[in-house]
């Protein structure tokens, strides 16, 4: 894609900007030259300094336009809503696992319009607008085309102790019941954010999401449907429309197999 909508240019610009502290940071993590007890701190004002930088960019290139704030509310129709997530794999971050991320997306009347998430140990972002694809980089990126799921990789992500949430568990058994029945693997890998980006880029093929609120869905959904897949609830109903639910996301070939399999295991 080789001219990028201005939209997208104002989000990689204010991306560019802190992607050097982050790293410096992980780095430091990674050579452990912070000290166990001061992690979580020094991990927080890494997470400020980025959602600081990242306000007062994109605050600059449109004002008129508001932040979602974590807590979600009811928004206002024929507004934009930047949605970011400053760090989104906090705990692999926190122990120099080099699984993590940065996203933004942008919301109009309840709807993703645009999203990009940064993956910067790689050096990837992803990125998609709305009826103009899925991109990594300068490729376009599509989802598996697998026809069956024996021999997928799997990857879960929940976000939440599954100690209190026997549901939760429940649907993570099935699907391990399935990897096993399909000859398949089960990855966690403990970034939403890249495993949608992962799934939408054919590096896996069926990604299964618990308890994640419409924010933490926001960079993801736009991003799969235009590389050509979809992620649901088991009702059919899109995650963003759906959200803290059990979410299943696939090609479309996939996607049908796997809600029947799932449907037929939970009755």
């Amino acid at each position: 894609m080789g001219n990028k909508s201005p939209l997208l240019n104002v989000i990689f610009q204010s991306l560019n900007k802190v992607t050097r502290n982050m790293l410096r940071d992980f780095g430091e993590i990674e050579n452990l030259q912070v000290s166990p007890s001061s992690i979580p701190r020094f991990v927080t004002n890494t997470e400020n300094k980025i959602e600081s930088s990242l306000i007062e960019d994109l605050t600059k290139a449109r004002p008129d336009w508001q932040f979602k704030a974590k807590t979600e509310k009811e928004t206002s129709e024929n507004k934009y809503y930047w949605i970011i997530d400053t760090l989104n794999g906090k705990i692999n971050f926190s122990h120099a696992f080099p699984y993590f991320s940065i996203s933004i997306a942008v919301e109009y009347n309840n709807e993703i319009i645009c999203t990009v998430i940064l993956d910067p140990l790689r050096d990837e972002i992803y990125f998609a607008e709305k009826g103009k694809g899925s991109f990594q980089n300068d490729r376009r990126i599509r989802v598996s085309n697998r026809k069956s799921i024996n021999n997928c990789i799997f990857s879960t992500y929940n976000d939440q102790n599954l100690d209190n949430n026997p549901s939760a568990i429940n649907d993570l058994k099935i699907i391990k019941e399935l990897a096993l029945q399909n000859s398949s693997v089960t990855r966690e890998f403990g970034s939403s954010a890249l495993n949608y980006a992962w799934l939408a880029s054919g590096k896996i093929d069926c990604l299964f999401t618990t308890n994640l609120n419409k924010n933490q869905i926001a960079c993801g959904e736009l991003l799969i449907k235009e590389a050509g897949g979809y992620i649901s609830n088991l009702k059919y109903i899109n995650a963003y429309r759906a959200p803290n639910d059990f979410h299943i996301g696939a090609n479309p070939v996939i996607h049908k197999e796997l809600l029947k399999k799932i449907n037929n295991l939970k009755k």
